[in-house]
């Protein structure tokens, strides 16, 4: 990543959690909220953009329809259509409970509800997907710690999307999987036996 790049995200990392503390604060700050906001979405992923809307769904009902409108809209684009769908319902209405699985490990006043499930409490798409990228680069290197780490926290978190686009690669490399696969993958389709 290039130097500008990195201090732009850095800068955006320390203006969200500048908003943040200020949000603790005053739970009930608009402007707090909005700027957090705006921080979340300079940086990568969907995961803290999530995290912040799921607050301001917390923090305001009805009286506030005018501030989720315009959080959604902003939020909007880094999020997938099923959930924005999920938040839209929210706007005009009460507040979001404080326990949601719309909260994500970014949000300050929402809680990820425990009906999630565990991969999603113990890690977003985005880490999945970093941790896919990851595991990839390990098998091209025929690094086998990294190989045996990346199925360990398939198996530790119950990341199945993680295992998926990493096993979808290797296939379409046309790729034998490696050794120890198939049971961690006989593991993963057998359910979350784990809350």
């Amino acid at each position: 990543m290039a130097p500008d790049a990195l201090a732009a995200r850095e800068q955006a990392r320390h203006l969200a959690r500048g908003f943040a503390r200020a949000l603790r604060l005053s739970p009930h700050d608009e402007t707090a909220h909005l700027g957090r906001l705006q921080a979340c979405l300079a940086l990568d992923g969907a995961e803290p953009v999530q995290g912040a809307l799921a607050d301001v769904f917390v923090a305001f009902g009805a009286e506030g329809a005018a501030l989720k409108r315009r959080a959604l809209a902003l939020a909007a684009p880094r999020l997938h259509e099923w959930l924005r769908g999920r938040f839209e319902p929210w706007v005009h209405a009460r507040a979001l409970p404080r326990v949601t699985p719309l909260a994500t490990r970014w949000s300050l006043l929402a809680v990820p509800s425990a009906d999630m499930s565990t991969r999603a409490r113990r890690c977003s798409p985005d880490v999945s997907r970093a941790v896919a990228a990851q595991a990839l680069a390990a098998w091209q290197a025929h690094d086998l710690d990294g190989m045996d780490h990346f199925l360990h926290h398939c198996l530790t978190c119950r990341d199945r999307l993680a295992f998926m686009l990493v096993r979808r690669a290797l296939y379409q490399r046309q790729a034998r999987l490696p050794e120890g696969w198939g049971a961690v993958e006989t593991e993963l389709l057998q359910g979350d036996p784990h809350p």
